[in-house]
């Protein structure tokens, strides 16, 4: 007989505050606290190992973009870069030390990088962009690495009041300065520092955004220039930009020579893609719940998490798994633990999402669990497949606009179709349906022993053939579809083909201007002079073609030589400026 009371979760289990909100540059930067708990994992190492030595070496490169789908954590990472480049003596970078030896051991060359650091620190000219002119967000990015590098009774010379002047007159919303001011200011200011400027611009898409709209030639020729400066002196500017997509995706609006231009203003900058594995992902899972106040339930954990490595373990070798990883990961079910971060890549924020389900107060959401379920050593409930399914439908903003939202609705549409069954027929249609939506093949697809076990707390095979029956009722009852080829359980009987990806993947794949693909869809026969062959009896025809900004004009002649003359439509977006000869 057990001598414990079964109490809530939440009495052994927490969520490490570090994680409760997003991290904002402007807000954050030079704050201690916001450091404690970063969690170094392989990929940011991995961009750091990119970065940290050339800021101490004169290496000819100095200019990168970091590119990743939103809620990654690229905003944290840059936030720890730029606290590894304040002061020795800031408290921020204090924790940032301690959060490199709690991860690096002495040998590794990324430790050597950091060490190498110079005391003073960098510049650190960090700031998120907004819409507006790039010379705008470079000016509170400048006053911003300067209130954190000198002492207040060193910020009124008569050098940097010129860059509070400019500051005011961003705050009114007027145009302060011009690129060249910009450009001189930081030349300067680096020469007066004689240390190296980081200049970081989060939400970089947003100034590509507002250039493409405003016609913003000068401020894709700013960049450049920043990409290419090189100073006298071993000090110099090293610039970093948080992307979402490539410069392409912001200006697919602009005629192709725009384009072009783009293009090659983003090829002086090293794009870096930033996201992590699964495996990382579930270990980050593992650091983010606090189980300190567990230790009654160590031994339990310890055993149910072996079985569970017994039972998944094919399932577990994709993600590097353990049973000392699915202890840590607990009240999460390994199952829901290996589907939840593909679930919020495919249809949420990534990253974002996943910590938002951990942290936040939403009573589907993983705290509302702790708090409603009780546990003890011989009861210990896990957060399963089902109970997703009800987080993501009732709670997850932006869903209706995700690239597979259909099968969304083909899910939910058969569930609720399903209402007025029993209980356990809806939390077996709820599991299929988001292992369907995860996967059409491969080691988690929805299997009926992996359905089975995806509803038991404990990998008990007593339990799982209760479940097992039930999905033969099921099937007899039609309400799914056993696709004994592939030995996977289905909600619909359609295509493995995923039609919408693959549209998706096609229009991003294809750059054919509208020019050409008027061409090649609805070519334009020659128009004759009807009015001319009416008055004088001679027939006179003008062949027709599509024309933009690629067109080469001295090859734009007639392609018959009876022809009296082309007429060209112009599809392109700049004015035709250059008429052919």
């Amino acid at each position: 007989m057990s001598l414990f009371m079964p109490v809530p979760l939440s009495r052994f289990f927490q969520v490490h505050r570090r994680y409760y909100r997003s991290v904002n540059l402007d807000r954050d930067l030079g704050r201690p606290n916001t450091v404690e708990g970063y969690i170094l994992t392989e990929r940011s190492a991995a961009v750091l190992a990119r970065i940290l030595p050339t800021l101490t070496t004169n290496y000819s490169h100095r200019a990168w973009t970091l590119t990743g789908v939103y809620g990654t954590g690229k905003s944290a990472f840059v936030h720890y870069l730029a606290s590894l480049c304040l002061p020795t003596e800031h408290p921020a970078r204090h924790k940032a030390l301690e959060v490199a030896r709690q991860f690096l051991s002495p040998a590794d060359p990324l430790w050597g990088a950091i060490e190498a650091l110079p005391p003073c620190g960098l510049v650190p000219a960090v700031v998120t962009a907004q819409q507006e002119p790039l010379t705008h967000t470079l000016v509170r990015a400048l006053a911003r690495g300067v209130e954190l590098f000198f002492p207040p009774n060193q910020r009124h010379t008569p050098f940097l009041r010129q860059l509070w002047e400019w500051e005011g007159e961003v705050k009114g919303g007027r145009n302060p300065a011009s690129s060249q001011d910009i450009l001189g200011f930081i030349q300067q200011l680096v020469d007066q520092t004689q240390t190296p400027l980081l200049l970081v611009v989060d939400e970089l898409g947003k100034s590509l955004e507002y250039a493409a709209h405003h016609g913003g030639k000068t401020d894709l020729y700013l960049l450049q220039q920043i990409a290419e400066l090189s100073l006298k002196g071993k000090h110099q500017v090293y610039f970093l930009g948080l992307l979402h997509q490539s410069f392409t995706g912001y200006s697919d609006r602009l005629s192709m020579a725009e384009q072009s231009e783009w293009t090659k203003i983003q090829g002086r900058f090293e794009d870096i893609p930033f996201s992590e594995s699964p495996s990382q992902m579930l270990r980050l899972m593992g650091q983010v719940i606090d189980a300190k106040g567990a230790t009654s339930l160590k031994g339990a954990l310890e055993q149910v998490a072996t079985a569970w490595q017994g039972v998944l373990g094919e399932q577990m070798a994709d993600w590097q798994g353990s049973a000392q990883l699915l202890r840590q990961v607990y009240p999460l079910h390994p199952l829901t633990a290996l589907v939840l971060p593909l679930l919020c890549h495919r249809y949420a924020q990534s990253d974002r999402s996943l910590f938002t389900f951990l942290t936040s107060d939403e009573p589907q959401g993983f705290k509302g669990f702790l708090n409603t379920q009780l546990a003890s050593p011989e009861q210990l409930p896990t957060v399963k497949l089902d109970y997703l399914y009800d987080y993501f439908v009732e709670t997850v903003p932006g869903l209706a606009s995700r690239l597979n939202f259909q099968r969304w609705v083909e899910v939910k549409g058969l569930i609720e179709d399903a209402r007025h069954q029993p209980p356990e027929v809806i939390r077996l249609l709820k599991t299929i349906g988001i292992l369907n939506l995860i996967s059409t093949s491969g080691r988690l697809r929805a299997t009926p022993d992996l359905v089975a076990w995806a509803l038991c707390d404990r990998p008990d095979p007593q339990v799982q053939q209760v479940w097992l029956r039930h999905l033969e009722t099921l099937k007899q009852k039609t309400l799914i579809t056993h696709r004994q080829q592939q030995d996977e359980l289905r909600l619909w009987q359609g295509s493995d083909f995923d039609i919408e990806t693959a549209i998706a993947e096609a229009i991003g794949q294809n750059r054919t201007s509208l020019c050409q693909l008027l061409t090649d869809l609805y070519p334009l026969r020659p128009v004759v002079a009807q009015r001319h062959y009416t008055q004088t009896g001679n027939l006179r025809y003008f062949e027709r073609r599509y024309g933009d900004s690629q067109e080469s004009w001295d090859r734009l002649t007639c392609t018959q030589a009876q022809g009296d003359g082309l007429v060209l439509y112009w599809l392109d977006a700049a004015p035709l400026d250059q008429p052919p000869p």
